[in-house]
């Protein structure tokens, strides 16, 4: 803990180097299984990650939806556990355990005592080998699943506006598609097309075994070689990653939904991270996101909603971690007397300026000095260290870049960060949304 501190405090006040975090360990297994490994022995504890190379772009088009719907499955008993069973063992331990889907993976996560995660690795086996995959798990679970839409999304005009936003930004990259599905889709999936995802993706050469805490990596090694290391090995398939065409100009749409008040929001695709080729430019982009929304400071809350009055709240939002590119982000919520069209134009002023003129010195080094404070003190949680390990992994990242990304955020300078956003943040490249409230 003191190394930790006295880190932070380097950072905080000189903002020159990082020091690294515990050394991952890892091993391949023969049939493609994988397994990362962080030793923490500071407490009894240990979090067990299993990732899988599958998400929403993996699906093919009628059937999008699929792996959300196969996360719900995974607790619905396998050949040696019931229906339930599996979280009722994990409980019963002392544990908790649960699971998230995304456009480009799905992981399921324990929290558990340290001694206990060589039985929860068998649980885990377990049920990713032996499914039970029964039609009336299905029947009930597809419903779920449809009434979780229409409760984020259809009936939420800003999830909706967003959902219709993201379709229209992009042509081809698997991003336009929401992860829980078009309800077009879900009302017409069956349970042979679950299994025959289940068949075709839940395979050794997708899975990724993280383990973090107070365990040891030959142990480990041991009990992964026993367990998911002795399934039979299938072809990987090569995944679903085209490449975006650059946009031709500008696109808008405008969503009439019975919201209360409006909302502008407009999306720009960016490059993610490619460690070794393109540092420099996507950490400045995610230095000069922080410098937009990075808090109540921050030049969209600061300028355009406490000073000039064009929304009564502003935000944006980029992940550099992503497969292919990111769909950035950044929207406004309009009181009654404040105008789409001033937001819109307000918005473009400050990224011209952003383009123009160099950040102070002290804005800039406030948001690296955040950015990397928060990344410090993300790893006092085994959650976010085992999460952060696994996404850079199945993104194609590399989990052992991750000391790199914050040395990248540290080397940011101000034109690097005005050259990046002169280059991406254009007009012709966006695509607007303007949600208008119903009148009925």
């Amino acid at each position: 803990m003191f190394i930790r501190i006295f880190t932070l405090l380097l950072l905080l006040w000189s903002m020159p180097s990082w020091s690294s975090a515990a050394i991952l360990q890892q091993a391949m297994f023969k049939n493609g299984a994988k397994l990362i490994v962080e030793e923490d022995h500071s407490a009894p504890v240990a979090m067990v990650q299993i990732w899988l190379k599958v998400g929403g772009r993996d699906e093919v088009p009628g059937k999008t939806g699929l792996a959300h719907v196969f996360e719900h499955m995974m607790f619905k008993g396998s050949a040696k556990l019931a229906a339930g069973e599996y979280s009722r063992r994990i409980a019963a331990i002392g544990g908790n355990d649960n699971a998230f889907t995304s456009t480009d993976f799905t992981a399921y996560f324990e929290t558990v005592p340290a001694a206990k995660v060589e039985e929860v690795l068998g649980l885990e086996a377990e049920r990713f080998a032996h499914l039970a995959l029964r039609d009336e798990d299905f029947q009930k679970e597809i419903r779920v699943i449809m009434e979780e839409r229409r409760m984020r999304t259809d009936d939420d005009p800003n999830s909706h506006m967003f959902e219709e936003l993201s379709a229209v930004s992009l042509r081809l990259h698997p991003y336009r598609n929401p992860v829980i599905g078009w309800m077009q889709d879900l009302k017409k999936l069956t349970i042979e097309d679950v299994r025959a995802f289940y068949q075709k993706h839940y395979i050794p050469g997708n899975v990724t075994v993280v383990v973090v805490g107070d365990v040891d990596f030959l142990q480990m090694k041991k009990r992964v070689g026993e367990t998911f290391a002795r399934m039979k090995a299938h072809p990987v398939e090569a995944r679903f990653n085209p490449k975006e065409p650059e946009p031709l100009g500008a696109k808008r749409i405008e969503v009439k939904l019975p919201a209360q008040l409006p909302m502008l929001a407009i999306t720009i695709p960016l490059p993610v991270w490619e460690p070794g080729h393109n540092d420099k430019e996507v950490a400045a982009l995610a230095v000069a996101t922080q410098v937009l929304a990075g808090g109540r400071s921050a030049r969209l809350q600061r300028e355009l909603v406490d000073e000039q009055r064009r929304a009564f709240a502003a935000s944006a939002g980029y992940d550099p971690f992503g497969m292919g590119l990111d769909l950035w982000y950044l929207y406004g919520m309009l009181g009654p007397k404040q105008t789409t069209a001033d937001f819109e134009q307000a918005v473009w002023a400050l990224l011209a300026d952003m383009a123009t003129k160099p950040e102070p010195k002290a804005v800039l080094a406030a948001a690296k000095r955040n950015m990397i404070a928060s990344e410090v003190f993300a790893q006092d949680s085994l959650y976010l260290r085992a999460k952060e390990i696994g996404r850079m992994e199945v993104s194609g990242i590399g989990a052992e870049h991750r000391d790199a990304w914050l040395k990248a955020i540290a080397a940011v300078t101000a034109a690097d960060l005005q050259a990046a956003v002169g280059r991406w943040f254009t007009k012709d490249r966006s695509t607007t949304g303007i949600l208008t409230p119903e009148v009925k």
